[in-house]
């Protein structure tokens, strides 16, 4: 399969503990920094480390195709967000120019080794824009996430009903580009907020709160309880988000958590990490159990996974079987091995 260019010093490191197995597999994750990308990077190291195999991940990628890419046989991992698996499966969205058929039979090629939320939308902006709430996004220029990926529908639906209607292009202008220049084009105020991925906390906010006082917005508490929210939150790929403020209040006095009370809301893409149907039992089981006995190592990584319930298979939190997903073979039997009960409707 085709291999992907290694990322990561600590990758460069540990891989030598792998290559007596003779296993070299190829991941894909997405914005740097945040779940996908931790996720990646943990469980290629926790491979090498337990001699599974080498793991070479190539972060900054659009989810949207390398998932095609892992349904296809041509890349052996990648993350995913469930909303993504679940319209290729129909030939919508994204996947609407492969047609119903065949964006089924390759959504029936991918199974699930763990799931985890990627992330949840906030607002953010300078404090010098005067944008504290999403009403005040009228008539600015907003990043809402890279062209056409998952996270850009995401960030356009959270808009859109913590609004009350807000369209892009009628009532906001929308900026879409490249995880890697996201940054950027926020310092040197290129747009004047983004509404994207976070985690709790975000690698990002101290780099913007570096050049300027930062708010953070949670969605107003009326509308995240509305009927409409709230039917969002339960389609598939969507989950709550319902964070403290205090435990928010980590970056400084440059960063104000703004919202209605002492909570923070907003919505999350679930997802997690699928590989081909075909990869062998004992590899996808073997890769599924190094995750779950050393989740206690992600969390001293990135302590935000905690938020976005790595280690978990609970199918309320990620929806899984509403995504119509399945576990391979072989994570089935690592979780439930120790200990965790995998839904009938998520097994292959």
């Amino acid at each position: 399969m085709k291999k992907l260019m290694l990322v990561g010093a600590a990758l460069l490191l540990s891989t030598n503990n792998a290559d007596a197995q003779g296993i070299t597999l190829s991941s894909a994750a997405a914005a740097p920094g945040l779940s996908t990308d931790v996720v990646a990077k943990y469980g290629a190291e926790i491979a090498a480390a337990n001699k599974i195999a080498t793991i070479q991940v190539q972060g900054g990628q659009v989810l949207t195709k390398t998932i095609v890419q892992v349904a296809k046989g041509e890349t052996d991992m990648s993350a995913t967000a469930f909303i993504l698996n679940f319209l290729m499966s129909k030939g919508l969205g994204p996947y609407s120019g492969l047609g119903k058929e065949k964006g089924k039979a390759l959504a029936s090629n991918m199974r699930l080794l763990y799931p985890y939320h990627l992330a949840a939308f906030c607002l953010v902006s300078f404090q010098s824009t005067g944008i504290d709430s999403y009403p005040k996004l009228k008539g600015k220029t907003v990043h809402n996430g890279p062209p056409r990926g998952g996270a850009l529908v995401t960030a356009r639906n959270v808009i859109r009903l913590s609004t009350g209607g807000f369209k892009e292009g009628k009532d906001y202008k929308g900026k879409q580009i490249a995880w890697g220049q996201a940054n950027s084009i926020f310092l040197d105020r290129s747009v004047d907020a983004a509404v994207r991925p976070c985690g709790n906390p975000s690698n990002y906010i101290p780099i913007m709160a570096a050049a300027g006082k930062v708010n953070i917005v949670s969605v107003p508490k009326a509308k995240y309880e509305s009927a409409g929210f709230q039917k969002y939150l339960k389609a598939p790929g969507m989950g709550k988000v319902e964070w403290s403020v205090k435990d928010m209040n980590v970056y400084g006095p440059n960063v104000n958590i703004i919202s209605d009370d002492d909570i923070f809301r907003s919505a999350a893409n679930s997802g997690g990490t699928v590989v081909n149907k075909k990869m062998d039992n004992k590899l996808a089981k073997d890769l599924t159990a190094a995750f779950i006995k050393n989740i206690n190592q992600l969390f001293q990584k990135a302590s935000f996974m905690r938020y976005h319930y790595a280690g978990n298979v609970d199918d309320k939190l990620h929806g899984v079987c509403k995504a119509g997903l399945k576990y391979h073979p072989g994570a089935v039997a690592a979780w439930e091995a120790a200990g965790f009960k995998i839904p009938a409707c998520a097994k292959s």
